[in-house]
């Protein structure tokens, strides 16, 4: 199958290739494609607890916490990064009001191993 479509291919495919310019640059599973390029996680939160931003950085694998009021972005590699998060949360029993995880895809995977996005 052939398609520009990396949600499509992410879902579809057992295996990718990454062609630039009629150049394989990468091929492997989705998963480990995205592991491999685009190790980084986040995790988006909003809590009150006005300790909460010190006690995201100490999280292990944490690369970069960003405060925007009550709103938090915890950026951090590693395959248990998202369960540290969630065992800090709820070790230190910080009253949470949303949590959501954002997870690299091939798009990620392609813009990083190219330098372009699709479209270009």
């Amino acid at each position: 199958m052939t398609t520009h479509l990396m949600e499509e291919a992410e879902r579809l495919c057992d295996r990718v290739a990454i062609i630039d310019h009629g150049r394989i640059i990468d091929v492997d599973t989705p998963t480990a494609l995205i592991a491999r390029h685009c190790p980084e996680r986040s995790v988006l939160l909003t809590t009150a607890d006005d300790g909460a931003e010190t006690r995201f950085r100490a999280i292990r694998g944490a690369r970069s916490v960003d405060r925007q009021g009550s709103h938090y972005r915890i950026e951090g590699s590693g395959d248990d990064f998202v369960g540290e998060v969630i065992r800090c949360v709820a070790g230190l029993s910080v009253h949470v009001t949303d949590f959501r995880t954002v997870m690299p895809t091939l798009e990620d995977v392609f813009l990083r191993v190219t330098g372009h996005s699709i479209r270009d």
